[in-house]
């Protein structure tokens, strides 16, 4: 009986870190280029009461098919923007003296470009240890986050018209 309590007790220390902090992901998870290039995705996250959040800031990173913002991101309607010394514009500060917390709050849009909508891109929010400017404030200090990867990929048509060409070509 001791050995099934002391394994409880090991368990639950070991998920409970997983269970707190906050959460941020893209939405929609995954996502389909448009014909043109375009694609268009929000920032979310997950934030429990226990670390409201005054404040966030986040670096972007694309990598995979070449893509770029079509311009500067639009920062949820919870938020006042608010400056990014990076330049990236990820930042947002809640008025005080209002806290967020909830289940897929927006913390920013972001309108993506790309001259080759064949080619899949990983989207992934990160913050740099020791910059001050990134992380999630909350009235106690940083709230510990963890981040989901987003993907853009091709339309599954374009893919088939590709694979088409490719047939014709070869004969």
């Amino acid at each position: 009986m001791r050995i099934r309590w002391c394994t409880a007790l090991l368990i639950g220390l070991l998920v409970s870190p997983a269970l707190a902090g906050i959460v941020v992901s893209f939405y929609p998870p995954a996502q389909v280029w448009l014909p043109s290039g375009d694609a268009t995705v929000n920032i979310v996250a997950n934030i429990p009461e226990s670390d409201a959040i005054i404040g966030w800031g986040l670096d972007l990173g694309l990598t995979g098919n070449p893509a770029a913002l079509t311009g500067p991101p639009v920062i949820g309607p919870l938020f006042t923007p608010a400056y990014a010394p990076d330049g990236d514009g990820l930042a947002g500060l809640v008025p005080p003296p209002d806290v967020v917390w909830g289940s897929g709050i927006v913390l920013a849009s972001l309108a993506l470009h790309t001259a080759n909508p064949l080619g899949t891109t990983y989207l992934d929010a990160s913050v740099t240890p020791g910059d001050l400017f990134e992380g999630f404030m909350t009235e106690n200090g940083f709230a510990q986050v963890s981040f989901v990867q987003g993907v853009i990929t091709p339309e599954p048509a374009s893919l088939l018209l590709l694979a088409l060409v490719g047939l014709l070509r070869r004969r």
